[in-house]
């Protein structure tokens, strides 16, 4: 089949993507989600470190241990901001729904210890940002294969106000730090398109 698409055929599928944040009562495969996983790992990445880690949230318990330990940050990021107690646990009490009401939920990790470090801190700040990046990138790969399987998802960078709380709450190992968790599912209706900026709008030549 990919042999009869057009570059304008794959070009009009990738701008199709949309972030899903309803979806169907349906579970989703894991012979689905291995196939996405593996895509995924076809990313590009700095040095061939594939650093790289994800932690399928399968159980209510996995769940909720992440929501709590996402909450007690997020709680304390939000009444920093100033927001009242009721609107804190408005808040918090939306996102862990969220997470127990997707279908499959991933956590994305990026695993330190296959980085190298340097005796110039500036340098190792350099490769743990390229490792961030390459991390990115096999998510938003993992989003386009999810699409590929006709399912819709949403990347959620909450996990990030957790990165020290998310691995001893879940078992994992120290070096692994929180990226984003995706909610993935089969879309409830297909999300309406967002506006782009013009790319002569945000392009320079020079």
């Amino acid at each position: 089949m990919a042999a009869s698409l057009t570059p304008q055929d794959l070009h009009a599928w990738l701008r199709s993507r949309r972030s899903a944040r309803r979806f169907l009562p349906q579970l989703v495969p894991a012979a689905v989600l291995q196939r996405m996983l593996e895509t995924a790992t076809y990313a590009p990445n700095a040095h061939n470190r594939q650093p790289w880690r994800f932690v399928i949230l399968e159980s209510s318990e996995g769940r909720q241990q992440l929501a709590e330990a996402m909450g007690q940050e997020f709680a304390a990021a939000l009444h920093a901001e100033g927001l009242s107690a009721a609107e804190i646990e408005a808040q918090l009490a939306r996102s862990a729904a969220r997470l127990h009401d997707a279908p499959a939920a991933l956590l994305l990790c990026l695993d330190t210890s296959v980085l190298d470090t340097y005796a110039d801190p500036a340098r190792t700040q350099g490769e743990l940002y390229m490792a961030m990046q390459s991390v990115a990138l096999a998510g938003g790969q993992l989003l386009l294969a999810a699409q590929a399987e006709g399912l819709g998802g949403v990347w959620v960078c909450a996990p990030l106000l957790a990165q020290a709380a998310a691995p001893p709450a879940l078992g994992l190992p120290a070096s692994w730090l929180a990226q984003g968790v995706l909610y993935l599912g089969y879309p409830a209706g297909e999300p309406l398109p967002r506006p782009r900026q013009a790319v002569d709008e945000i392009t320079r030549w020079v």
